[in-house]
């Protein structure tokens, strides 16, 4: 019984994610640039405004939901199927709500005329 226990949790362990190393750059490169990313593409708004457009919600809502995926894509390697939903989640939700909160500054503070 004792060795059956043994094989079993080495299976365990062999199929568990380990987390990524923390010197691993390219993926914290991508990692961090696909955030910074994100949150510029969320402050769109605020530049539509200052270059006298009105602002659209396709393109910077494609560009993020594009962002988001790529960069999941490029880090499937190194985090577990979790994370990357994470990662995805907390991306789109930090665009949409950067971009809800400069959508209404642009459209309450700034008069169009």
């Amino acid at each position: 019984m004792n060795i059956l226990a043994t094989q079993d949790q080495r299976q365990f362990l062999v199929t568990q994610h380990r987390p990524p190393a923390l010197n691993d750059m390219p993926g914290s490169l991508i990692f961090s640039l696909s955030w910074l990313l994100v949150m510029a593409i969320g402050l769109v708004p605020l530049a539509e405004a200052s270059l006298a457009r009105s602002p659209s919600i396709t393109m910077p809502t494609t560009i993020a939901f594009f962002v988001a995926v790529g960069s999941a894509v490029l880090l499937r390697r190194r985090y577990s199927w979790i994370g990357l939903m994470l990662h995805i989640f907390g991306q789109i939700a930090t665009w949409l709500s950067l971009f809800v909160m400069s959508l209404a500054i642009v459209l309450i503070a700034i008069p169009h005329g």
